[in-house]
């Protein structure tokens, strides 16, 4: 589990992340119970560019601290996040072929193995699973954005502030 300070660090450093004003940020409190629930294309910005730009700075080859075992255990965690925005931008890129599915699933393979072996009792969800089949839709449906839910999860928020 992240400490209060580690989470207090990554919070300040995504603050102080300036952005073009179409790109929707985390909010500022990220990591805590007080901010809800993330929108898509938040949680989308958040895993692209913000977590990895913050934990490899706080947590990036040679920059953890806090013992051995710990600073390795944030260097992994840092390099999975990593992993994971890999993954994710070449599976949402606005163009697909069969080498993009490819590194798609190289990258969601990487990251899935990377934390089970941070995290080796750490209980599996659907979604994990879910993940290793998206190569196929990429090839047979084209580009991820032409399918994707985002569109009716901003209209279901909208209603359900009505």
């Amino acid at each position: 589990a992240l400490t209060d300070k580690e989470i207090n660090n990554i919070q300040e450093m995504i603050g102080r992340v300036r952005r073009p004003s179409w790109h929707c940020g985390p909010p500022k409190n990220l990591g805590g119970a007080e901010h809800g629930k993330l929108k898509a294309e938040q949680w989308k910005s958040s895993i692209e560019f913000d977590l990895p730009m913050t934990l490899m700075h706080l947590w990036g080859p040679g920059r953890a601290a806090d013992g051995v075992e710990h600073a390795s255990q944030r260097e992994k965690l840092a390099h999975s996040t990593m992993l994971l925005a890999t993954a994710i931008r070449w599976g949402t890129l606005h163009v697909t072929s069969t080498r993009h599915a490819q590194q798609y699933t190289t990258y969601m393979r990487a990251y899935l193995e990377c934390i089970r072996e941070i995290f080796p009792h750490h209980s599996w969800r659907p979604n994990h699973h879910a993940a290793l089949h998206i190569r196929k839709f990429l090839l047979r449906y084209g580009p991820m954005h032409s399918w994707w839910m985002f569109p009716f999860e901003r209209i279901i928020g909208a209603l359900q502030k009505t």
